[in-house]
């Protein structure tokens, strides 16, 4: 039987000592990765597959931790155990897998010992496939659609079951996602796997494609969208530095307002998140007769960002999260609208 591999992020050198002897000298595991930021341990985890990951718990507290937690459940299925006080020897090791967790006085044997309970609890993601292309023709919605996507806490898991639904000629769709710096590229990465359509990160002046979901987490600027010709013309992406807009940057508000112009050909939809980021945008939005969709309470992770939006009025359907992406593509495959529909309709 292979050796359990493992892999140790804190930036404690002392942490780093100490855990490397412990994995070193226990029979049947083998360090391969020692990295001292979450960024480099996605990364390396990524590209390695480690068993486990070791975490220290300061790095637990962070909201690149939570990215991360996401990401390794959506594509690797790697198990977290979280270690404290290790350089003391006076602190608790925490695994994290499958939502249990497992407290055990630190110490060698006790390291190893919630190694092999995150083992025995590590599960398997659940398969998304990608769906094929929906049976209708480009040009019934391509050329004139929208799609607008945000979300917070809990999106990462939202956005890849939304996106399994996107076929490859979906319409050109937008999407903000708060989460650290360091996560843009493998985030678009795992939502690329659970896509058929072109998934990439965005980038100034990136146009607006058919088949193309353009992807703003961690970015440095807020993400909108631009227009060198008429509101009824193609779009690409901005992406400017400035404040911060409801706490975030970038922030599903400027994306959303910036689209205000474009009215019908906008679809909106506001997952969930904690705050309100999001909520005066897609009201702004249903005004200029973009169709709206908020997360309902039962699927969301947190109701922070929908619960605002639908007590604003901003929300025309209120819907759980499995049926979402099927109402964009029944809606990105009708006949265009012939008039704008004021929320007061």
């Amino acid at each position: 039987m292979a050796n359990v591999r493992v892999a140790i992020a804190t930036p404690s050198m002392i942490d780093h000592a100490r855990l490397a002897k412990i994995i070193e000298q226990s029979v049947g595991f083998d360090l391969v990765i020692q990295t001292n930021d979450l960024s480099a341990t996605y990364s390396k985890v990524e590209e390695m597959m480690p068993d486990v990951v070791l975490i220290a718990a300061g790095f637990s507290r962070t909201e690149e931790y939570a990215c991360m937690q996401s990401l390794f459940d959506a594509v690797e299925a790697v198990p977290i155990a979280i270690t404290s006080g290790l350089a003391a020897q006076d602190g608790d090791a925490v695994v994290q897998s499958a939502g249990a967790s497992v407290h055990t006085r630190l110490s060698p044997d006790a390291i190893i010992a919630v190694i092999k309970t995150a083992l025995q609890r590590r599960d398997a993601p659940t398969p998304i496939t990608p769906m094929a292309a929906l049976p209708v023709s480009i040009g019934a919605y391509a050329a004139d659609r929208i799609v607008l996507i945000g979300a917070s806490t809990g999106g990462i898991d939202a956005l890849t079951t939304l996106l399994a639904h996107f076929p490859k000629n979906c319409p050109p769709t937008a999407i903000v996602q708060h989460t650290g710096q360091n996560f843009r590229e493998t985030l678009a990465r795992l939502l690329a796997r659970r896509c058929a359509a072109q998934v990439v990160v965005a980038q100034q002046g990136l146009n607006m494609a058919v088949g193309r979901v353009c992807l703003a987490g961690g970015v440095d600027g807020h993400f909108r969208l631009s227009a060198s010709g008429p509101p009824s013309g193609p779009l690409s992406c901005s992406i400017a530095r400035g404040a911060a807009t409801s706490g975030h940057m970038p922030s599903i508000d400027e994306l959303f307002l910036s689209a205000v112009p474009y009215g019908a050909r906008v679809m909106a939809v506001l997952l969930t998140g904690m705050g309100r980021d999001g909520a005066t945008g897609l009201l702004s939005l249903r005004r200029a007769g973009a169709a709206t969709i908020g997360q309902d309470q039962g699927s969301s992770v947190v109701y922070g960002m929908p619960r605002v939006a639908f007590e604003l009025g901003a929300v025309q359907r209120q819907l759980p999260l499995h049926q979402i992406g099927p109402a964009i593509m029944e809606w990105a495959a009708a006949p265009p609208r012939a008039t704008v529909r004021r929320a007061a309709e």
